[in-house]
């Protein structure tokens, strides 16, 4: 009983870190994976993030502004050269420059009673570094949606 618990042990430690390697892989995450989050928001767009701060700490996570130019569009209202404006909550204590840069980001329209507005906000645990293969299967995702697949 107690090898079993031994080699129980080793097979979960070896695992987990190849299934946190297989998430930073190029071709992670799956169509069906980036289709789920696509369709749970209004906008997706691969972005260029210049700008993050922190606006908000609550406990231990804070709310962070980010602004960024709209590279691609992939579903909303985005056009190329846009500059667009969204927050990211997170876990107190990350880097800013985890925020910056080329991302692929999942938004939703999220009303803010305290300032009695609307913003775009990520969905949660969906922003991705850029990869052509994370855009090519976004631009598939986007055709498939189309009224006009031709088109």
């Amino acid at each position: 009983m107690h090898t079993r618990t031994i080699i129980l042990c080793f097979v979960v430690l070896i695992a987990v870190p190849v299934s946190a390697r297989a998430q930073d892989g190029d071709d992670w995450p799956s169509l069906s994976y980036l289709r789920s989050d696509y369709r749970q928001v209004a906008m997706v767009a691969h972005v260029r993030v210049r700008e993050a701060e922190i606006v908000k700490t609550i406990g231990g996570y804070e709310d962070w502004h980010l602004v960024g130019e709209v590279l691609e569009p992939f579903k909303g209202k985005f056009r190329k050269g846009q500059t667009v404006e969204y927050y990211h909550g997170a876990e107190k204590g990350i880097r800013r420059e985890i925020f910056l840069g080329e991302k692929i980001v999942f938004l939703f329209r999220n009303y803010v009673r305290e300032e009695k507005r609307w913003v775009l906000a990520v969905l949660e645990n969906s922003t991705l570094p850029y990869t052509e293969d994370r855009v090519r299967k976004l631009r598939k995702i986007q055709r498939s949606t189309r009224k006009n697949p031709n088109k």
